[in-house]
């Protein structure tokens, strides 16, 4: 007859008991207890005289370190405790002692994987057989999913007991299930104790993974019996992790034993810690853990709309919802009152969101109780594409690249772009907090692991020699005489240089001995170099934000496509440690524009243009150019070095060519970006944003189809467009005046003789060049997109210059505005002034 101990928590069955010998919860779902607390139940039970002929059910190691199985030298049959129960217990770790089978030595335990199953967790304690092999009591039932686990007591040790067939219906208690194909798995089994200390915010709930990243065995810890969440609660934890994989012959180690624990709950500064837990006990391992309010990171990314409330509503506040049981914290409320909108984050594991029907709210921590419309939660903050300045989400690249982030003209390395896509950076800091939440599951800007579990850069390699075969980005590598290991962000093999992120061990350096080798693609190198582990960014993945000033990159972390007003409110760390920001850069701004898109035609025409000096004429001599190119290049040289105050480097600009020849007619032609050095000498090479292709049908002689273009990104109204049809001189030139959608441009004046099948370009050199023509930048030379425009120059020296506004294609024509104003050491701010031209007709 079975006993209870614990409060009835947990009952013991013994063997006479149709050979159950097992522990089991029966207790309530959040009820927990130390393994003291077992082990010294079991023992005050187990020396009663009814209990004196069964052995021993568990040994105690040390105060935190257990054995349950066969303990007594004349047992036969281990104990089981199922692992249902262990999720209930805290302060120690358990291990097994003969739950391996030997066949015809030891009973031991065997795991039976099975589909199409009907057998349940009401059949636990009745006989289980196999139609061809085994017979034994079934002592719990794993539900996993397409296949679930039989954890069965075999009869005996004989071979018949085995479970060995590959394929059969197993029976009991009048339901069956089917052998899924593979033999039954046995082994013994180790739970870990993990602990977490440190401070955490409130609500944050620690989430565990365990697996190898390498592989893509590496998945979140969720109970035994719920495939969709842990077992404990927010706040720290003390839980035990099993650490061999049932599921597997001979239950293998999973990942040496490894665990990692993060706590990333919105709002907060992240952290994360990984232990390594004995692989024979499993030990009691600490996990440091903690966070932070983070004032930088205050938006929500969810909203519900209320159609009715009460009671008080704010900020801060934790509500539930009454059928969904969502827990969610405010982050802002919008027309506070009856039919408030409430932008939150979700709590709990999992996390459930509020329902797309009606629902009764609750503020849990005051008053409040509302009515939620019957409408699905909607996106909001760094969920939403239309959030963010530019409408549209930054985007997350794992690839090797360069930059030259300080002008020195010495590329730095890097492994991770991020492209800010013309948001601020306060915006991109959010979204990338966002895609690394707890709930962060996308991976398509976390090299394809989940957001929640991605940490980033932890490791530099350097070498000199040359690869053999293939270190590919993604692939996984291992380090030999170190035995360190990791996974590729980033292998630069110009510069010979490779990020890796999931590290093990420590990586170091050697002539011969510390070869390196791509475990997918067989490819080796030697690190020969320089070798260096570092600390990932814990608080936030990718780079920190303390105070909204300055955004700090992780190590590896490039920024790009930034908005000029934040070109110096970052500091990145290249690949190899070298901490580097933008020299001081300042604005010029003109307000008060009219401006939509490239595709509209009454928009404002925006230029600032050099001066030569105070009051002094535009400067349209600032280049003389080198004088090689000939008609169609797509790159400009000019025969001095380029200035660090000249617009555009990587981002790019407007330039304008004085020809010498032709009584210095003007052409205006984009570029992509400019850099010293490119074309010889101590000349500068501006590469101009060039595009080729062909005219299709529909083409005539101011009117420019093709339908294999991309115009809407390739193209801008004031483009240059030569029609290079028969090479020479081709047909002449014309600048667009409006991108009508990705295959049509209209141009400004007739190309004689332009027809279907015309070989053209767009932003090339116009005409063949000579060392008597002229070169200038305008600062900024473009149609309006928006009410201001703006560009950032990096300060060499005070710059004066002369800002022009011009519109009659508006309904509301204005007269030409023009003023001239200086740079000195400041954000300068042009203010236009729309004056009515009522004249113009």
């Amino acid at each position: 007859m079975s006993d209870t101990i614990l409060n009835g928590d947990i009952t013991v069955y013994y063997l006479d008991e149709n050979r159950r010998k097992q522990l089991v919860w029966t207790g309530s779902v959040g009820e927990t207890y130390t393994l003291n607390e077992v082990y010294s139940a079991l023992a005050d039970l187990f020396d009663e005289t009814g209990q004196m002929d069964d052995g021993s059910v568990m040994s105690a190691e040390t105060p935190v370190e257990y054995t349950i199985g066969i303990i007594d030298s004349g047992d036969l049959d281990p104990w089981y405790v199922t692992y249902d129960c262990m999720e209930h217990i805290t302060g120690g770790a358990l291990r097994t002692s003969s739950w391996a089978r030997v066949t015809s030595s030891n009973t031991g335990v065997v795991v039976v994987p099975v589909t199409t199953n009907t057998i349940v967790t009401g059949d636990i304690g009745f006989d289980i057989s196999g139609a061809t092999t085994g017979n034994g009591t079934l002592l719990e039932v794993i539900e996993a999913g397409t296949t679930d686990y039989l954890v069965i007591r075999p009869n005996s040790s004989a071979a018949g007991d085995d479970f060995t067939t590959a394929s059969q219906v197993i029976t009991c208690n009048g339901n069956t299930a089917d052998q899924s194909g593979a033999a039954s798995f046995t082994g013994e089994q180790i739970w870990a104790n993990l602990y977490s200390i440190g401070t955490i915010e409130s609500d944050t709930h620690i989430y565990l993974y365990q697996g190898k990243v390498s592989d893509a065995t590496r998945v979140r810890i969720n109970s035994i019996t719920d495939s969709t969440q842990d077992w404990w609660g927010d706040g720290h934890i003390d839980v035990c992790v099993y650490t061999k994989n049932y599921r597997v012959a001979t239950f293998p180690i999973i990942d040496s034993g490894y665990i990692k624990a993060f706590a990333r709950k919105g709002s907060t500064y992240y952290d994360n810690f990984e232990t390594s837990t004995s692989v024979t006990s499993g030990g009691r391992n600490p996990v440091p853990i903690n966070t932070a309010s983070d004032l930088d990171n205050p938006t929500g990314y969810k909203s519900i709309t209320f159609t009715a409330s009460s009671g008080n509503w704010n900020v801060g506040d934790e509500m539930s919802g009454d059928s969904s049981n969502a827990r969610a914290v405010i982050t802002q409320i919008d027309s506070p009152g009856a039919t408030q909108t409430v932008h939150y984050y979700l709590l709990d594991d999992p996390q459930t969101d509020f329902s797309s029907g009606v629902e009764t709210l609750t503020n849990e921590d005051d008053t409040g109780t509302g009515t939620k419309n019957g409408s699905a939660p909607a996106n909001q903050g760094p969920a939403l594409a239309t959030w963010f300045t530019n409408d549209a989400f930054p985007t997350v690249a794992h690839a090797n690249t360069t930059a030259d982030i300080n002008d020195d003209s010495v590329d730095e390395y890097y492994g991770i772009t991020i492209d800010c896509n013309q948001n601020p950076l306060s915006e991109v800091y959010e979204w990338l907090k966002y895609i690394t939440r707890d709930g962060g599951t996308t991976t398509g800007n976390t090299d394809g692991v989940e957001g929640e579990q991605y940490v980033g850069a932890e490791a530099y390699l350097k070498y000199t020699g040359s690869v053999s075969g293939t270190i590919a980005e993604g692939s996984d590598v291992t380090q030999e005489t170190s035995g360190a290991t990791g996974i590729v962000i980033s292998h630069d093999t110009t510069n010979k240089v490779i990020l890796l992120r999931d590290v093990r061990g420590t990586f170091a350096t050697h002539a011969t001995t510390h070869t390196l080798t791509d475990n997918d693609t067989s490819g080796t190198v030697e690190i020969d170099s320089a070798a260096t582990n570092f600390a990932p960014n814990k608080q936030a993945s990718f780079g920190s934000f303390p105070g909204g000033g300055t955004f700090f990159g992780a190590r590896g972390v490039l920024l790009i496509d930034y908005v000029s007003s934040d070109e110096n409110n970052f500091s990145l760390v290249s690949v190899d440690g070298g901490t580097y920001a933008r020299p001081q850069a300042y604005s010029i701004t003109v307000t008060q524009l009219v401006g939509t898109d490239e595709s509209t035609t009454t928009d404002d025409r925006v230029t600032v243009f050099r001066l030569t000096g105070e009051g002094g004429d535009i400067d349209k001599t600032e280049f003389s150019a080198y004088g090689s190119e000939v008609i169609g290049a797509a790159t400009l040289d000019v025969d001095t070095a380029i200035p660090q105050d000249v617009p555009g480097k990587t981002t790019g600009g407007v330039l304008r060519i004085r020809d010498a020849s032709s009584n210095n007619a003007n052409y205006r032609i984009r570029y992509s970006s400019w850099l010293n050095n490119g074309g010889g000498g101590t000349d500068g090479r501006f590469t101009l944003a060039n595009t080729t292709g062909t005219t299709t049908a529909g083409t005539d002689t101011n009117t420019l189809v093709d339908s294999g273009a991309s115009f809407t990104t390739t193209a801008r109204r004031g483009d240059l467009v030569y029609n290079t049809e028969g090479g020479g001189a081709g047909k002449g030139y014309a600048y667009v005046t409006s991108v009508d959608n990705d295959t049509t441009l209209q141009l400004d004046r007739n190309i004689s003789g332009q027809t279907d099948g015309d070989a053209y370009e767009l932003n090339c050199v116009p005409i063949a060049m000579n060392t008597a023509d002229d070169v200038y930048v305008p600062l900024i030379d473009r149609y309006a997109t928006s009410s201001t425009t703006s560009v950032s120059i990096i300060y060499v020296s005070q710059i004066y210059f002369r800002a022009r506004v011009r519109n009659v294609a508006n309904a509301t024509p204005i007269k030409p505005f023009e003023v001239d104003s200086t740079l000195n050491g400041a954000n300068t701010s042009v203010q236009t002034v729309r004056t009515t031209d009522t004249i113009f007709t």
